[in-house]
Order: structure tokens, then C-alpha cells, then sequence
């Protein structure tokens, strides 16, 4: 298990200036630091459908993307390897930061509601496999699909220090979202901008209330030593907004601008997202190398691989595809996705996908086959 450290940030908002859309009022900090245990399984596993809108995917390409990104992390705290992540080529760096962002916003809302089960936590469903819905740029990176709960995410990584106060680019992203989470009845809405060093991994996550729909506790854990505390994020029922201005004038909305919005409903794109998620798990599936396993009674198709791109071996990697969904009370019986055990193992099962880490090399398969 590795550690981050979360900062939590809550968002008001005020009636749009130019159309009928809200814009952000005031950002505020809700909670002390918090460390935040990471498993790396489940932080990598959204990044093996965060794929473009059309074309292949082949599991070979996808296999060698993943164990890119693995090889650029370490260590307990979680960071980055930052000598050699600073060596390579801007646009290497750039989907490395991509990539943990995306992972990270995941690994920040499972542990929001404490999804243990791999059995019954949601797929996350990147929205940008739905570009034929709507050729604007205003929905957000991902849906988490539950039932009772649908949650839209956005994810950002950058590869320098943390900002010590709420940037001008996080308040524009974040205004640039509310348009269609107003469009769909105040839809949840989570945005989290994750900043990787050398010396460990911060997380930012912005929520509209101060804490996301359904939370039952804080997210994470306090700090081992003493900090000053802001407003602790359960300790009021409601945060304190900043004095309301009179309302502006609304405006028309404009036509044909960047306001233009998806008119699929949240749960009609989830939809349409969730059978090209199907597709992209048979087109990984049929170019997958067969070792004969199977996993849960499925036969799965993959290959390990060493984590030895960047130097010495540190590990293995999987990332396995099984032939089809294995039932909740098989999946229910497998090693726990969210703790490392002693032989360094994290493995993960969602779905039809299988990913596993461990500190073994070689082709550990006793690890997770039958």
C-alpha cells in the first residue's frame, strides 16, 4: 500500500455573467491534510479504457502504456521517479501525468465511499469514449456508475509542486464544468488535479458541497503529526459561503459557442460508454497472448511483465482479460484489491479485467490463477 496526501476543496457558485449558467464564487479549503493509502492496482485499472474515441486497441500496446506509466513510480510515499521522468520526451511526460491523474481521481473516490468490494465498485467510464455524442469539450473525464449514484469526475495530473493556494486554471476548469452539470439537474460533480514529485504525490480535490453525495466519514486518514486545522470538513452540516452579491443580468445564451453543451442524458452516455468498454475488452481480449490460466473459472488471456524498463527490476506486472465477467461470489473470494499482502502483491479484478502488481519476478501466476 502507498500513501498520498489529500487536500480538500469545496466550491460556491453565483449566476453566470454572459448566459444562465453558474460560474464559481469562491473556492475554499475543508479539511486538513489527510494522508490517503493508494493501491496502485485500482489506481491503473481506469487507465486500460482511457482509450480514443474510434480505432483498435490492441493488448500489446495497451500492456506496454501501463507498465510505462508503473515505471515512472515508487516508493512508499507514492512519487515520482524524477530524474529519469525529467530525462524523457515532453510528450512521455505528458501522458505519464495524464495517466496518474486519471488513476488517482479513481483511487480518491473509491476510498471516498470506501469500495472494497471488487465484486460490487463501480467501473469508471471515461466520457471521452462517447466523442461521437457531442463534439464539445465541456463534460468531464469520467462516470462512476453505482447504483443509486451516478458521479461525473475530472481528473488533471501535473508533474511539479503542489500550488499552496487554488490556481486561476483549476477555477476555469472547474467553470468550464458547470455548465453541464447544471444541464443535468446540478449533476455530482468531483475534480481532482494530482501534482507528482520526486518527493511524494499531492492530491486536490474540489467538490461543490464540501464533500461528495453520499460520504459517510472523511476521506483518508489525519496526518501522523499535528497540523493546523482549517474547517474540518464533518464538523458543520453546511460551509460558510462569502456574502452574495446582487445577481447580474442574464444574458441569452450564446449559440454555437463553447457553452454548447451534451444533450445525452448522464445515463443514456454511461449507456453508450459502457458498450464501448465492451468492445475495447473483446479487442483486448482476441490480440492477448493465451498462457492457458484461468482466474475465477474464466479463462484469462495476458502476460506478465517486468517492471525493468527504466533499470533494475522491481517487479512484475499483469494485465490480464478474461473471457468473461466472474460471479460476485468467486470474485468476493479473491485477494483483497484494496492492502498489499505479505508477498507484496496488489491485485485488482474488475469486470473483465484482471491487473496485478507484485514485487515478484518472472511469471508469478500461483498469484492469481486458479
Amino acid at each position: 500500500m502507498a500513501w498520498i496526501t489529500l487536500r480538500q476543496f469545496a466550491w460556491t457558485e453565483r449566476p453566470g455573467y454572459v448566459d444562465p449558467y453558474p460560474e464559481v464564487d469562491g473556492i475554499h479549503r475543508v479539511a486538513a491534510d489527510r494522508l490517503l493509502p493508494i493501491d496502485l492496482s485500482y489506481a491503473i485499472s481506469v487507465n486500460a479504457l482511457a482509450v480514443p474515441a474510434s480505432g483498435p486497441v490492441r493488448y500489446e500496446t495497451r500492456q506496454h502504456e501501463l507498465r510505462l506509466v508503473l515505471c515512472y513510480l515508487d516508493g512508499n510515499p507514492l512519487r515520482l521517479r524524477d530524474e529519469p521522468f525529467r530525462a524523457s520526451a515532453a510528450h512521455i511526460r505528458r501522458f505519464v501525468s495524464e495517466s496518474i491523474g486519471l488513476g488517482m481521481l479513481t483511487a480518491t473516490v473509491q476510498a471516498a465511499y470506501q469500495w472494497q468490494d471488487p465484486a460490487t465498485h463501480i467501473d469508471a467510464l471515461p466520457t471521452a469514449l462517447a466523442g461521437h455524442v457531442s463534439a464539445t469539450k465541456n463534460r468531464p473525464d469520467l462516470l462512476f456508475d453505482r447504483p443509486g449514484l451516478t458521479l461525473a469526475g475530472e481528473a488533471r495530473g501535473r508533474s511539479e509542486a503542489p500550488p499552496t493556494r487554488v490556481t486561476a486554471q483549476q477555477r476555469d476548469r472547474l467553470n468550464s464544468l458547470l455548465p453541464w452539470s447544471h444541464h443535468h439537474g446540478t449533476h455530482p460533480l468531483a475534480m481532482s488535479w494530482a501534482y507528482a514529485t520526486g518527493l511524494g504525490m499531492t492530491v486536490d480535490l474540489f467538490t461543490r458541497s464540501g464533500r461528495l453525495p453520499g460520504m459517510l466519514g472523511p476521506i483518508g486518514q489525519p496526518l501522523p503529526s499535528p497540523m493546523p486545522t482549517q474547517t474540518d470538513l464533518f464538523d458543520q452540516d453546511q460551509l460558510d459561503a462569502p456574502a452574495r452579491q446582487p445577481e447580474p443580468p442574464v444574458a441569452p445564451a450564446r449559440r454555437g459557442g463553447t457553452r454548447d453543451l451534451d444533450r445525452s442524458s448522464a445515463r443514456e452516455l454511461t449507456l453508450r460508454i459502457s458498450q464501448r468498454v465492451g468492445d475495447i475488452a473483446d479487442q483486448l481480449y482476441a490480440t492477448a497472448p493465451d498462457p492457458g490460466i484461468h482466474v475465477g473459472g474464466q479463462r484469462m488471456r495476458g502476460a506478465w511483465v517486468a517492471l525493468d524498463l527504466l533499470g533494475t527490476s522491481s517487479g512484475s506486472f499483469l494485465l490480464g482479460v478474461l473471457d468473461g465477467p466472474i460471479s460476485a461470489e468467486i470474485n468476493a473470494r479473491l485477494r483483497p484489491s484494496n492492502q498489499f499482502e505479505d508477498d507484496g502483491l496488489s491485485a485488482h479484478v474488475s469486470g473483465r479485467l484482471v491487473i496485478a502488481i507484485t514485487k515478484e519476478n518472472g511469471q508469478p501466476w500461483h498469484l492469481v490463477a486458479d
